[in-house]
C-alpha cells in the first residue's frame, strides 16, 4: 500500500514538476531584445509605422543601437512582426521612452496606445513621452556624434533637471491621470532633431484626447508657475515698461502662488498671487549700471511684476478662447459643486473664467552683476 502511495506520489510529482517546467522555460538572455525606445509614425487613418530601439551591448555590435520599423494596425501585431525582423523575444522591461510624432499626436488614436503600453506590466509607468516634430523613426535612425547612446540620451533630455524643468515631463502614468480627468487636459514636451541635435522646442497642447497646439517654453514655465511647482527653471523675461527693451533672467529660489476661487460655475472668477523669489543673474538694459541701490531694485521688481502680470493674462486669455485647461483651473470650481463634473463643464467655465493675477517679486540678489 505504501508503495503504490509513493509510486503514485512521485509520477504526480514529476508531471507538476514537467508542467512547471513546461510553462516556465527561460528565454536565453543573448534570444531577448529590451526595448529602449518606441516610436509611433503617422501613415493614415488605420495604420501607424511602430518603431523600436534597442541598446546593443555586446563590445563586437557594430551599432550601439538597433532600430526595427513596421507598418502595423494594432501594436501588439507590430511587436510580433519586429520580432519575426529582428530573430529575438522582444520585451518591454526597459523601455524609457515613448514617441509619437506630431500627425499622429493630432489625427491618430494616441490615447488608445499609450493605454495599451500602461496596462502592459512588462513597462512602468514613469516611461516619458515625447513628441516629435517630424518623423519618429527618422529621428531614432539619426547620426548623434556627440551624444551616448540615444536610449540613455533621449531619457536624460526628457528628465527634470533646472535648465529642463520648464517642460512637463509627461510620463504614461501623467498622461493616462490627465487625459482621463475632466478638469484637465495633456501636455506633453515636443523634440526636434536639428542636423545632429535633438532639442526640447516646445510643449503640446492637447484637446479632446489629440494635440491641438504647440507652446513655448515660456508659456509651459507659467503653467507650472500656476500649478505651484517647487523645482522650476530660470525665469526669462523681456521688459516693456518704459526703459527700452530689457531682457533679464531671475534664477528663481522660491515660487507660491496662492488662488481664491468664487465658487460660481454660472460666472467663475479666480484671484491668483504669484509671489516669487530669485537672483538676478543677467541683465541686458540701459538700467544695468543703476541696480545697486535698493530703490532702483525696487522700480525694476514693479517692472517685473507688471510684465509678468501681463504675460500671464495674454496666456490665460488664449486658453479661455481655445476652452483648454492644461493648469486644472477649474478644479477650482469642481470642488465646491454638487453633482458629476465633465469635460464639457470644463470647457464652458473656462470660456467665462475671468482672472484677477497679482504677481509679487523679491529679488534677494544680483548675482555676478554687481
Amino acid at each position: 500500500m505504501n508503495r503504490k502511495f509513493l509510486l503514485v506520489t512521485t509520477l504526480c510529482a514529476f508531471i507538476f514538476m514537467a508542467g512547471c517546467s513546461e510553462e516556465g522555460i527561460k528565454v536565453p538572455l543573448e534570444d531577448i531584445a529590451l526595448v529602449g525606445i518606441m516610436g509611433f509614425d503617422y501613415i493614415d487613418d488605420s495604420k501607424v509605422k511602430l518603431s523600436v530601439a534597442i541598446p546593443q551591448y555586446s563590445p563586437e555590435a557594430k551599432k550601439d543601437t538597433l532600430v526595427f520599423s513596421v507598418a502595423t494596425e494594432l501594436v501588439s501585431k507590430g511587436v510580433v512582426d519586429i520580432e519575426a525582423l529582428s530573430d529575438k523575444k522582444i520585451q518591454f522591461n526597459q523601455l524609457r521612452v515613448v514617441l509619437i510624432n506630431e500627425e499622429y499626436a493630432r489625427k491618430g488614436p494616441i490615447k488608445e496606445t499609450i493605454e495599451h503600453l500602461y496596462r502592459n506590466p512588462e513597462s512602468g509607468d514613469k516611461v516619458l513621452i515625447a513628441i516629435v516634430k517630424g518623423n519618429a523613426e527618422e529621428l531614432l535612425n539619426g547620426d548623434y556624434p556627440d551624444k551616448p547612446n540615444i536610449n540613455f540620451f533621449l531619457y536624460d533630455l526628457l528628465e527634470p533637471t533646472i535648465n529642463t524643468a520648464f517642460n512637463p515631463n509627461t510620463n504614461i502614468h501623467d498622461f493616462i491621470y490627465t487625459v482621463t480627468n475632466p478638469v484637465f487636459d495633456p501636455i506633453i514636451p515636443v523634440i526636434e532633431k536639428k542636423g545632429e541635435r535633438i532639442e526640447i522646442t516646445g510643449v503640446a497642447l492637447f484637446k479632446n484626447d489629440n494635440m491641438f497646439e504647440t507652446i513655448p517654453p515660456n508659456e509651459a514655465h507659467i503653467i507650472q508657475d500656476i500649478q505651484g511647482h517647487k523645482k522650476l527653471a530660470p525665469l526669462s523675461l523681456e521688459l516693456h515698461q518704459g526703459h527700452g527693451k530689457e531682457s533679464l533672467m531671475l534664477d528663481l529660489v522660491r515660487s507660491k502662488v496662492h488662488i481664491e476661487s468664487n465658487k460660481s460655475v454660472k460666472s467663475p472668477k479666480l484671484t491668483i498671487t504669484l509671489s516669487i523669489k530669485g537672483s538676478l543673474i543677467d541683465y541686458r538694459g540701459e538700467r544695468y549700471n543703476h541696480l545697486t541701490s535698493l530703490e532702483n531694485l525696487s522700480e525694476l521688481e514693479n517692472d517685473i511684476n507688471k510684465q509678468y502680470e501681463q504675460n500671464i493674462i495674454q496666456f490665460l486669455d488664449k486658453l479661455k478662447e481655445q476652452k483648454i485647461d492644461p493648469i486644472g483651473l477649474s478644479e477650482n470650481f469642481r470642488m465646491y459643486y454638487e453633482g458629476k463634473w465633465t469635460k464639457k463643464m470644463t470647457e464652458e467655465t473656462m470660456s467665462k473664467l475671468k482672472i484677477d493675477i497679482k504677481v509679487n517679486t523679491s529679488i534677494i540678489s544680483t548675482g555676478n552683476l554687481n
